[in-house]
């Protein structure tokens, strides 16, 4: 593996320089023909992404969602199998300068109390970013105060290690209220919304097409991501109601971040394993595609998920963020934080036009599948 990642980065690095292999020569003190004779990165002395956060146009962000371990508050071997498997994931992104977000489901934060783990802390000491992810059937079926009051008790439990959090992911429901609950449990910020969400928008907002949405039950069947252009996956908006929030108020009180699937991370969520060439060929066909359409002097940021709950596959991620690191290094792009870009993204709405109507480009009913059981939001 360190031969292939080490022949991906001189193969990145020759394509950013703008040359081929046969025209660029290998780097010095390396045989020709082999490639570069890299010892395995290690973490820098500052936290992941330190090096050019807020200095480059792109950002990736990566969202991890902690869940799928359903028996780790009660077990805690199982609780330390899932912790083995985070700990190797955040050892890999910082060797190669990737910042993860974790977001903490209900179970995983009660097993972090029980069993009497610092993992909150060592992470954000690292330089990770950790949040609620509330999807989890937690507030399945809760409204107005009730819905509010679980999702302060979920921020406290986690805020009580020591973190601020100002955003949270799966917020939303079918109900009328879920974009209000959230300001009201003092949220800056919802991520991740998948087309489940739509059912709560107005016959005004929801777009044409779209109306099977009203007919699903469950969000692991209507799990995928919203299927709009790729201007508006880049730049969060914000909304104070849960009957329009698809179209952007600057003066609302709630950022949404949506998010877009990179096949590997997609793959890896459902089983774990994923094609090395395959997701690496989307990856960077993605990355670029974002590239083209970037706008300067705006927040521009491509967020990502990947369930852990499933192993991830360690060849296909480790690829993955190596043609990254390179990127990186070209000053192309840099890793994400979803806490400070939250942050921007609140100091630049009040100051910015409202965003474009979204145009939806795929309203194909999917009511008829679902996500593999690796891959469905079962705990709380």
């Amino acid at each position: 593996m360190t031969r292939l990642i080490n022949a991906l980065r001189f193969s990145a690095t020759l394509a950013l320089a703008g040359c081929s292999a046969s025209a660029c020569e290998p780097p010095l003190g390396d045989p020709p023909g082999e490639p570069a004779a890299t010892a395995a990165p290690t973490p820098s002395a500052e936290p992941p992404g330190a090096q050019s956060a807020g200095t480059d146009i792109l950002q990736l962000a990566l969202t991890i969602h902690v869940e799928g371990y359903n028996d780790e508050a009660r077990d805690q071997s199982e609780f330390d199998a899932h912790l083995a498997v985070l700990e190797r994931l955040s050892d890999l992104a910082v060797a190669y300068d990737v910042i993860l977000n974790f977001e903490l489901s209900t179970t995983f934060v009660q097993a972090v109390d029980r069993w009497g783990s610092m993992f909150i802390e060592e992470m954000t000491a690292i330089g990770h970013n950790i949040s609620q992810h509330s999807g989890d059937q937690s507030t399945e079926g809760l409204t107005g105060e009730a819905r509010v009051r679980e999702l302060v008790r979920q921020r406290a439990a986690i805020e009580a290690h020591g973190v601020q959090l100002n955003y949270l992911s799966g917020a939303c429901s079918a109900d009328d209220d879920w974009v209000e609950s959230a300001v009201a449990a003092g949220f800056s910020a919802a991520t991740g919304n998948v087309e489940f969400c739509l059912q709560s928008l107005d016959d005004a907002t929801l777009p044409d097409g779209m109306e099977w949405i009203h007919k699903c039950r469950n969000q692991s069947v209507c799990h995928d991501p919203l299927h709009v252009e790729t201007a508006r996956v880049l730049h969060p908006w914000t909304t104070s109601s849960s009957a329009t929030w698809l179209v952007d108020d600057p003066a609302g009180d709630l950022v949404i971040i949506i998010s877009d699937e990179s096949d590997g991370f997609v793959a890896m969520s459902q089983t774990g394993d994923a094609d090395l060439t395959l997701s690496l060929q989307q990856w960077t066909s993605m990355i670029d595609g974002y590239l083209a359409v970037a706008v300067a002097g705006q927040v521009n940021v491509v967020n990502m998920v990947l369930s852990v709950g499933s192993t991830p596959d360690w060849d296909t991620a480790e690829a993955m963020f190596a043609e990254a690191q390179a990127r990186q290094s070209a000053g192309q792009i840099s890793w994400a934080n979803l806490s400070d870009v939250v942050d921007r993204a609140v100091a630049e709405a009040a100051a910015q036009a409202a965003d474009p109507d979204v145009v939806y480009n795929d309203v194909t009913p999917d009511l008829g599948g679902a996500l593999p059981p690796a891959a469905l939001p079962t705990d709380g």
